[in-house]
């Protein structure tokens, strides 16, 4: 019983410590991610999309890699936030070839030689299609957040527009021929 709460107070302080760290406005966390490492730059001010691959960060940008852009580098002050990158197509392999192994043993109406067929037809199949669904959904799945810059909620609030002018409600409305 003792064991069980070590393991109970070990998995929440790792799920503490790991949400502090997703939060963290510290520029330093970047420079220990390893250089290729798929990541998700967001800037402030413009649009990005799709993941990259960090090269390189020093205290005033960081540089990454696209397929098919090549290299970026972003001024620290642009940054709003980077995520890590999940690896969606290598997923989608994973669990598109389980399912076809799955299937494949389960067909039992063709007996022993059938289920080897039916295994070796599948997973292959069924694997190449799960890694293409995941491939088109990657670009838009993000990881942990391991940077959010300080002023990325202010930024947040300007890109917002506001209405000062207050709604009138159907009783209230006027009639644009009496203007």
């Amino acid at each position: 019983m003792e064991n069980l709460r070590t393991i109970y107070s070990l998995v929440v302080l790792l799920a503490v410590a790991s949400s502090a760290d997703a939060q963290s406005g510290d520029w330093q966390v970047l420079k220990g991610i390893p250089a290729g490492t798929k990541i998700k730059v967001t800037l402030k001010h413009s649009r990005t999309f799709g993941h990259c691959e960090l090269e390189e960060v020093t205290d005033e940008w960081l540089g990454c890699y696209f397929t098919s852009l090549g290299s970026r580098e972003y001024a620290r002050d642009d940054i709003r936030e980077v995520r890590l990158g999940h690896h969606s197509a290598r997923t989608g392999l994973a669990v598109g070839a389980g399912a076809g192994a799955i299937l494949g043993a389960a067909n039992g109406s063709a007996g022993a030689a059938g289920r080897v067929l039916g295994v070796v037809i599948l997973v292959p199949v069924l694997g190449g299609i799960g890694a293409g669904v995941g491939a088109v959904v990657d670009p838009f799945l993000h990881g942990r957040t391991v940077y959010r810059s300080p002023d990325s909620k202010a930024a947040n609030a300007a890109d917002k527009p506001q209405s000062s002018t207050p709604r009138k409600g159907p009783s209230n409305m006027e009639s644009p021929v009496e203007r």
